[in-house]
């Protein structure tokens, strides 16, 4: 009633022949132009945030026309007033192609929801923390957008586009989306094309809605993985709070573009902030905030398929997870997350040396290799694996020698760094059927391991190689179906070593 009292006082504001000659706008341009512009305060679909108004339904021809209202100085408003002098008409009329095609918000409790809240709506203020997030794997955590889960997940679950989806064996909601679509889980929901909230995966929600940590493991001895593992609020946390003094400031100034201020309308009344934030240090800057989805995870015969929490616990360390996974760059926190899709951090987890000894008729290489981290490495997914190439060459290049030609696993099973998962009878077996644990060649959290190759020929250089990879080699034509980025699953090269031969 209100939206429809409001569209009638602006046709007799502007006249009803100023209505009819709006604009056509497009829908697409006008998604673009909402997300750039209006998320941050008036929420993801324009449902409107707190006290700001929904725009979702809203009629295309009023739209446009407070728009210009509000461009001319004739409607006042700080914020939307600068935002619409830097606009054309034709942006207006494709905001209003967007905004009127949207359903309108008729659930007022609709808009209180904060795992509803698209990143987009922090991409406003946050621009660089966006797009560090949005080259992450936490932004891509779902089968939606990383191939290997989507293969996994349809071989366990299903389509990741439909609702009601079930683990087919276990008929119980994919608890696999308790880490990777944390959101689209708070609703049990299992589309999670249903909204950018649930496609986003891990998303600024999904981290900062986090208020305590009860552990993954309950009473008895029973797991609660990923989100059931947490505390959350419908209060934003953070690292920090705002100072009392700022606060303050704010409320008295004109502006009224943060939208985790509280804010004083036209009469002095307090409006409360649309996204209000409170600090949580505890959280948001201890590895409880990461242990909820990364400390372990077993199959459904409880052998274990990820176990890093246990790794890090057993290797002592006292540093945190942000310290490497979010180091400071210009003084914030970075939120690529790297980890072992970034060839940068792998070249961080480990040295590697060689040494030299001669012997009759050739060299002895002793290949050192030591772990920096306080977890193994490789870690995480059962499937990544390290292959270790020692080639040594003469002075033209050519190789004299290698240790292993094709695969390592057979050719040298000292230089192949896996976590290898077995049936009854001990044969290699996919993770959801697995019965215990094969083979744990990884490195161990600090770990310092030496491979020593007796090379039956003198060359002028022996060179050591480290190349990761994040899944099985049988398993690349399966994933490879689901993406055109041939780049994928190509070992990445994480250490190098020459040495040479002195004469």
């Amino acid at each position: 009633m209100r939206s429809s009292m409001l569209w009638l006082v602006l046709a007799h504001v502007v006249g009803w022949s100023g209505l009819a000659q709006a604009l056509t706008g497009d829908v697409e341009v006008g998604e673009a132009l909402a997300n750039q512009h209006c998320v941050a305060c008036h929420g993801p679909g324009g449902v409107g945030l707190g006290p700001i108004p929904s725009l979702a339904g809203m009629q295309a021809e009023s739209f446009q026309e407070t728009m210009k209202l509000l461009r001319s100085g004739k409607r006042e408003s700080t914020t939307m007033g600068q935002l619409s002098a830097e606009m054309t008409d034709q942006q207006f009329a494709d905001l209003a192609a967007y905004f009127s095609g949207l359903e309108p918000v008729t659930d007022p409790l609709e808009v209180q929801r904060l795992h509803h809240v698209s990143a987009a709506a922090c991409q406003w203020c946050h621009e660089d923390i966006y797009r560090q997030w949005a080259g992450s794997m936490h932004a891509k955590s779902t089968a939606l957008r990383d191939p290997i889960h989507e293969m996994m997940y349809r071989q366990e679950v299903g389509d990741p586009r439909e609702e009601g989806q079930l683990h087919q064996r276990s008929q119980r909601y994919p608890v696999c989306l308790q880490c990777h679509a944390p959101n689209a889980a708070k609703d049990g929901s299992t589309k999670l094309d249903a909204m950018a909230a649930y496609s986003e995966g891990v998303n600024c929600v999904a981290c900062h809605q986090i208020s305590g940590y009860k552990g993954v493991r309950g009473e008895g001895g029973a797991l609660r993985l990923g989100l059931p593992a947490y505390e959350t609020s419908s209060v934003l946390q953070g690292p920090t709070g705002y100072p009392f003094d700022k606060v303050r400031a704010f409320e008295g100034s004109d502006d009224a573009g943060n939208p985790h201020f509280d804010k004083l309308d036209a009469f002095g009344q307090r409006v409360s902030a649309t996204l209000p934030l409170q600090g949580n240090p505890s959280m948001l800057r201890g590895n409880d905030l990461c242990l909820g989805c990364h400390h372990l995870r077993p199959n459904p015969q409880g052998v274990p398929l990820c176990a890093t929490g246990d790794e890090f616990e057993a290797s002592g360390a006292q540093v945190t997870c942000q310290s490497c996974h979010m180091p400071i760059a210009d003084g914030v926190a970075h939120h690529g997350m790297a980890g072992g899709h970034d060839v940068a951090q792998l070249a961080r987890a480990v040295q590697l040396i060689v040494d030299l000894e001669p012997i009759e008729n050739g060299v002895r290489a002793n290949v050192v290799m030591q772990n920096q981290l306080p977890h193994k490495m490789p870690t995480g997914a059962p499937f990544r694996n390290v292959q270790v190439k020692v080639t040594a060459l003469d002075e033209n290049g050519k190789v004299l020698w290698e240790n292993y030609t094709d695969d390592p696993q057979k050719e040298a099973p000292d230089a192949y760094l896996f976590y290898q998962l077995a049936d009854d009878e001990g044969k290699p077996a996919m993770p959801p059927v697995a019965t215990q644990v094969g083979v744990d060649s990884r490195l161990g959290p600090h770990e310092r391991r030496v491979l020593t190759y007796e090379i039956p020929v003198k060359p002028a250089v022996v060179r050591a190689e480290m190349f990761y990879n994040l899944v099985f080699k049988g398993m690349k034509p399966n994933v490879m179906k689901y993406t055109d980025d041939e780049t994928l699953l190509e070992p990445k090269r994480m250490a190098f070593f020459e040495a040479r031969v002195t004469p």
